[in-house]
C-alpha cells in the first residue's frame, strides 16, 4: 500500500469520523413529558370464525379450483426407486516382499 493511498483512506475515516459525530449530536432538547397516543380499539375482522377455520384446514389450490388432493397426489409424484448396487469386487493385497538394497 503506498503512502498517498494510506493517506487519503486516513483523511476519509477523519471525515466520516467527524460526520458521524455531527450526526449523532442533537441539539434539540427532548420533550417534557412522553406523550401517549390512545389507538383506540380495531375494527373486528371482515372474515368469520369459521371461514378462518376452514381457510386454515383446506389448502388454496382446494379453496379456489376444487382440486381433490388425492388425484393430485397420483398424478404429481412418483415412488423413488433404489438404484442398483454393483457389487464391490476386492482388489488382491499386494505381497509385501523384501526389497532388495
Amino acid at each position: 500500500m503506498s503512502k498517498l493511498t494510506y493517506n487519503f483512506g486516513f483523511a476519509l475515516g477523519v471525515v466520516a469520523r467527524e460526520f458521524l459525530r455531527a450526526m449523532k449530536k442533537s441539539n434539540i432538547r427532548p420533550a417534557d413529558k412522553p406523550q401517549a397516543k390512545s389507538h383506540g380499539q380495531l375494527p373486528p375482522p371482515c372474515v368469520s370464525d369459521s371461514m378462518v377455520r376452514e381457510m386454515d384446514h383446506l389448502p388454496a389450490m382446494v379453496r379456489a379450483k376444487g382440486v381433490d388432493l388425492n388425484l393430485w397426489y397420483k398424478a404429481n409424484t412418483r415412488e423413488v426407486e433404489k438404484p442398483v448396487r454393483k457389487p464391490r469386487s476386492r482388489g488382491k493385497a499386494q505381497q509385501l516382499t523384501p526389497v532388495a538394497c
